[in-house]
C-alpha cells in the first residue's frame, strides 16, 4: 500500500530582486514528503534550506512553482487563507523555543488551541496528555525560566503538535542543547511524527541528528543536490559532525570517505582492510 503524500513542492523557487540584483535563494526545488516520514534538510550556510523551510511553513510566499499540502495548492490562497491554513495544518518548532515567559508549560501549549479557537476541558486534557508523553508531567505548571533547555524544547514540540497538524517543521531545534538533550529531543520529535503519520522536516547543521531521519535532503546553492534514503548511508552521514566536511559528489570514493569518517567518529583506532 502506497503511503499518502502529505507535502509536495513542484519547481518551487524564491527570487529576491534588490535594485536589479537578482538572487535565487531557492531554485526550482521538487520535494515530496509522505505521511509518517521524517526528513532531515541539510546544507551549508546560504544553501537555501532556511528559506525553503519558511516557504513550507507558508511564512514566505514562493516566487514560482507550487506548494501543496494535503493536496491543497497554497499558491491559490490569499494571505488570510494561508494564515488560517497555517494555524490548522502546520506545526513549527524554532531554534529558540519562543515560549511566552509568563505562561506555564501547560498554558504555552494551550495557547495554540486558543489561537485556533479550540477551548474547553478536552483541549486541556489533550495538552496534559501530550506533555506527559514528553516526560513533563511534573512540569506542567512550571514557567519557562524554571525549565532546562531540553525541557523548554519539549514544550515547544508539544505546542507544535497540539493542534494535530499534517506537517511539522523544525528549524535547528537542537542548536542550543548539549548532545544528550539534543538526541532526546530529536528522538521524541521523530517518534511523534511516525506515530501521528505526519510529514516532518528538520533543518539542522548537526549531521549527528540525521540518524533519526528517514530521508536526508541536501541543498547547495538553492537546489537539491542529493537525496539519501538508504539507512546505511544515513547512518554513515550521521557520523560526520560538520556539513562542510562532507564531499559534494556521490561516488565510490565518497562512500569510502564516509565510511572512514564514521569509523573515526566512533574512536576506532584501526580501519578494516579494503576501506
Amino acid at each position: 500500500m502506497k503511503q499518502k503524500i502529505i507535502l509536495e513542492t513542484k519547481n518551487v523557487s524564491k527570487v529576491y530582486d534588490s535594485n536589479g540584483l537578482v538572487v535565487k535563494a531557492v531554485d526550482e526545488v521538487n520535494l515530496r514528503v509522505k505521511a509518517g516520514e521524517f526528513v532531515g534538510l541539510v546544507g551549508p550556510s546560504g544553501s537555501g534550506k532556511t528559506t525553503m523551510l519558511a516557504m513550507l511553513a507558508t511564512l514566505l510566499r514562493e516566487t514560482g512553482g507550487s506548494l501543496l499540502i494535503d493536496k491543497q495548492d497554497l499558491g491559490s490562497m490569499s494571505d488570510a487563507q494561508r494564515t488560517k491554513f497555517r494555524r490548522e495544518k502546520i506545526g513549527f518548532t524554532f531554534q529558540s523555543n519562543n515560549l511566552v515567559p509568563y505562561l506555564t508549560a501547560l498554558e504555552n501549549v494551550e495557547l495554540m488551541l486558543r489561537l485556533n479557537k479550540t477551548n474547553g476541558r478536552k483541549s486541556r486534557e489533550r495538552a496534559i496528555d501530550l506533555l506527559t508523553r514528553l516526560g513533563l508531567e511534573d512540569r506542567l505548571h512550571s514557567l519557562p525560566s524554571q525549565l532546562s533547555g531540553g525541557q523548554q524544547q519539549r514544550v515547544a514540540i508539544a505546542r507544535s503538535l497540539i493542534h494535530d497538524p499534517s506537517v511539522v517543521l523544525a528549524d535547528e531545534p537542537t542548536a542550543s542543547l548539549d548532545t544528550e538533550r539534543a538526541n532526546q529531543v530529536v528522538q521524541i520529535f521523530a517518534d511523534l511524527i511516525h506515530e501521528g503519520q505526519r510529514a516532518g522536516i528538520m533543518v539542522t547543521h548537526d549531521l549527528r541528528m540525521c540518524k533519526y531521519a528517514d530521508k536526508i535532503v541536501q541543498m547547495v546553492d538553492g537546489k537539491i543536490s542529493r537525496v539519501i534514503t538508504e539507512r546505511s548511508e544515513i547512518d554513515l552521514l550521521a557520523g560526520t559532525s560538520k556539513f562542510d566536511q562532507l564531499p559534494n559528489n556521490e561516488n565510490v570514493e565518497e562512500r569510502r570517505w564516509l565510511k572512514k569518517r564514521a569509523l573515526i567518529s566512533q574512536n576506532l583506532e584501526h580501519l578494516p582492510a579494503g576501506v
